[in-house]
């Protein structure tokens, strides 16, 4: 299931449950409005129920480990982020707005070839982000993978921008700048 192409898109969640609390980072995966992708940081008391429903109601949810934190608080969410198949995703667009790029190049002269950025999976960016014992213990993989989900979100960001600048690059998804394409599995 891939959400839809609209303009605005609520700020992931990403979830986990290191030492008993509840760890939730929200990262802005929308166009992009000149702000921190990184919206959000709560730890929490598994008890906090109130607050863990407010910050993850209504929201794509990305899970770290295998926290069952969404259904033990009954909570009811977008769905929950399949986050290779989401890369999978970005880059497939990446890759087909190259072929039309090229198809449409052969036929023009003097086209300024895009520059598309790499696409890093998250938790490839996640392993590389340092963070001294204490605080690991604190966030858990929250932090880290809402670092690699933020610069997914930034080269999707890239992205738009190398196709919108482009005219016969805009049909057919339209001129509005589209949020990171997010695959998702099944809600419960």
């Amino acid at each position: 299931m891939t959400t839809s192409h609209s303009t605005y898109l609520r700020p992931l969640a990403v979830v986990d449950e290191p030492a008993g609390k509840i760890c939730i980072w929200h990262v802005d995966v929308g166009p992009d409005i000149g702000l921190s992708r990184l919206s959000g940081a709560w730890v929490l008391d598994r008890d906090d129920t109130d607050k863990i429903q407010v910050l993850t109601k209504d929201r794509f949810i990305v899970r770290c480990a295998a926290t069952e934190l969404i259904e033990r608080e009954g909570i009811r969410i977008a769905g929950v982020v399949d986050v290779d198949a989401t890369v999978s995703a970005v880059r497939a667009e990446r890759d087909q707005l190259q072929i039309r790029f090229d198809s449409h190049a052969a036929a023009h002269k003097a086209l300024v070839v895009p520059t598309w950025p790499d696409i890093v999976h998250p938790e490839e960016v996640a392993a590389s982000v340092k963070r001294s014992g204490n605080i690991a213990e604190r966030t858990g993989h929250a932090f880290p993978l809402a670092r690699g989900l933020n610069e997914l979100a930034e080269a999707w960001a890239q992205i738009e921008k190398q196709r919108l600048a482009r005219r016969f690059l805009i049909s057919p998804a339209g001129s509005d700048t589209r949020p990171l394409p997010i695959e998702c599995h099944k809600t419960p």
